[in-house]
This record gives C-alpha cells, structure tokens and sequence, in this order.
C-alpha cells in the first residue's frame, strides 16, 4: 500500500449532538493523521460538534432532492470531493446515503455506507431511496451484529459486504470527572425526548412503581425534546414529579451518570446504545429493553437485566431486585466497567475503522 495519507470525507445530515454525531466526531478527532486525513461535509446547517472540528469542511445547505437546487449542491460536492482528492467517501443516514451514490458515477472514490439503527425511519420512499443507492457502494459498516442482520434481511444486502464495528467510549471521560455523591439511589435515563421509539414514558410509568416501595429514590431524565412536557404531566400523574428531575438536553452527561445508581434504556428499538455503553464505562449496572443490539451488550443476570419492551411491570421488578442488593450492583457495575475497557472503548473502535479503511484501499495508488 502507498504510504501516502489517505483522504476520507465524512458526509451526514448534520453534526449536533445526537449518538451517531458524537461517535463521528470521535473518529475525526482520533484518526492517525500520519495515515488519514479527515474531511466533514454536512447537507444542512450545524453547531455545536460541527463548529469544534478543525478539519476541512463543507455544508451543502440541502433540501430536497426535489428541488431544483440539487444540482448546485451535486456540484459543490463533487468539486469538493476533487479539490480535496478524496479518496474514500462515508455516509451516515439516508439523504446522504442517496447524494454521495448520484455522484459516484463522476468521481473516483470508494463509497462506505454506515448504519446505525433497525429502520425506524422506513417509509415505502425512504427505503425505495436507501435500495436505489447499495449498488454504488463499495461496503458497508454497521455498529451491531442486530444492525447488520436487519439490513442485510430488509434490503436483501450480501451480509459479507456488511463489516460490524462496535461504538466506543473515550475512558478517558470519566477519568477526569467528579463523581457526584447521594446519600439516596438515583435511577436514570438518557433519551431523546423527540422520538416516541424511546419509551421514555415506560422509564416513568415503572418509577411510579418503584416508588410506592422505595419512596426515596430519586429519578432523573436526560435528555431534551417535544415529549418532555408530556413526560412531566405523566411524572404529576403517577405521584413522582416531586422526586424526578428532568435536566433537559445536555451535551455530555457524563457527570450525571456518574451519580446514578441504576441506568435504564426503554426503546423499542436500538441499534447499538452509546447510552448503554455509557453506563456501563461509569461502573452502573443496566436495565434494559430486549431488543436491538441491546442483547450484545447485556447478558441477563450477569451485567445487567434485560426486560419485554413495554412490560413496565417487568421493568420496576428489575429495578427493585438491584435495589434490594447493593452488593449486586457493585458487582455488575464492576463487570461493565471491565467490559468497555476490554471491548468497547475509543482506541478499539478507531483502530477497526483505520483497518477497514486500509483493506479498501490497498490497491488505490493504482487507480488514482
């Protein structure tokens, strides 16, 4: 292989700080700069995570593909992709999946399409538009063996061109927070608040539970969006508002889950949770929906308890057996911690992009 860097772009809806916007800005950060060199191209304005990369960058102020407009933003891309002598191009989500396939045909690049979820977002058009562009793609990353599964079923893709790479945690993090101190147990989430795949009403329903038996638990729900006002009337409800605390959208929650006693994740569907993944690294053990790659993160019983979406019920009696046996949750929050360390962490997620990346490319000083 040539030992000339290697050029790769970054293309995405927006960089705010959602899982996969998070996980991205990582890799940029960490990538070896002796071997890659890191480009960022959004289709629609960001801040935040986007503004805090000092890598070369492009927003391509997208649309639709309907409008008129597309074929200034093809060409900005392209002329982009040549300036930049790009030679690898991963793209996160379905616009940008469908973009960077329209104008492969004119550029020379290697295509990596990234998927990051089951398919909660599939409509008739949106998965007509996703098909459309696997045949412009060179292979494909997923973040769990759950996610590679999906795809490769749904959209009847070669599972040997799907490669799994697993989220990571920077370990760091958490060296170098305060944990919080509570002389009561904190049992909490981390949600998006705009999608109601996330449950987050289950999380509150089986606190009410929990609390009519331990009354002096406290609950915390971070995490920011339109459901949050709903949220709270159902927290007034179930006789819990007084000890639930929702702290709203925060960029880096870390500190937060530090203090909890119990993490909890009540999704309907998940591809891989970087909320997971988080608290475990913080030494917590986890109660978490059967689904998704929620299963290869858990092992029931072992480091955590995995429970039927949507059985509330279930839910508080997980809850309320960690509770009951501190000495339990000091166990499997040690484990988790031990297992990030060893499986999921930062270096570890680098390290199989850069090899992947490389095995694309061994033969492309031949091409260019």
């Amino acid at each position: 292989m040539t030992n000339e860097k290697i050029n790769i772009l970054y293309v995405i809806d927006s960089l705010t700080h959602g899982g996969t916007e998070r996980q991205l800005a990582e890799l940029i950060r960490n990538l070896d700069r002796n071997r890659f060199t890191p480009h960022l191209c959004t289709l629609k304005p960001s801040q935040g995570l986007f503004d805090e990369l000092d890598v070369p960058k492009l927003c391509l102020n997208f649309s639709s593909f309907a409008s008129m407009k597309i074929f200034g933003v093809e060409k900005n891309l392209s002329q982009f992709i040549h300036r930049n002598k790009i030679q690898i191009v991963q793209t996160f989500f379905q616009d940008p999946f469908l973009l960077a396939a329209l104008i492969k045909p004119l550029n020379q690049y290697r295509l990596i399409g990234s998927f990051r979820d089951l398919g909660f977002w599939r409509t008739p058009s949106e998965s007509r538009k996703m098909r459309f562009s696997y045949p412009f793609y060179d292979g494909f990353i997923a973040n769990s063996e759950a996610v590679k599964e999906s795809f490769a079923a749904c959209d009847g893709i070669d599972g040997d061109r799907i490669t799994v790479i697993y989220n990571g945690f920077d370990l760091s993090a958490i060296a170098d927070t305060p944990v919080p101190t509570s002389t009561v147990p904190i049992i909490g989430i981390v949600a998006n608040l705009n999608r109601p795949v996330k449950r987050v009403k289950d999380f509150i329903l089986a606190a009410g539970k929990v609390h009519c038996t331990n009354p002096d638990v406290l609950f915390v729900v971070i995490g920011g969006g339109h459901l949050q006002k709903e949220l709270q009337e159902l927290a007034l409800q179930s006789g819990i508002a007084g000890c639930t605390t929702f702290t709203g959208m925060i960029s880096n929650p870390i500190q937060q889950v530090l203090g909890f006693t119990v993490g909890v994740i009540t999704s309907e569907t998940e591809g891989f949770c970087n909320a997971i993944i988080e608290y475990m690294a913080c030494g917590i053990p986890v109660v978490a929906t059967r689904a998704g790659g929620n299963v290869e993160l858990i092992s029931d019983g072992e480091n955590g308890y995995l429970y039927e979406v949507g059985n509330t019920d279930e839910l508080a009696d997980r809850l309320l057996l960690l509770l009951a046996d501190r000495n339990n949750c000091t166990r499997i929050g040690s484990a988790n911690a031990l297992k990030v360390r060893n499986q999921y962490s930062m270096g570890q997620m680098i390290e199989a992009h850069q090899k992947f990346y490389s095995s694309l490319t061994r033969d492309i000083s031949h091409e260019r």
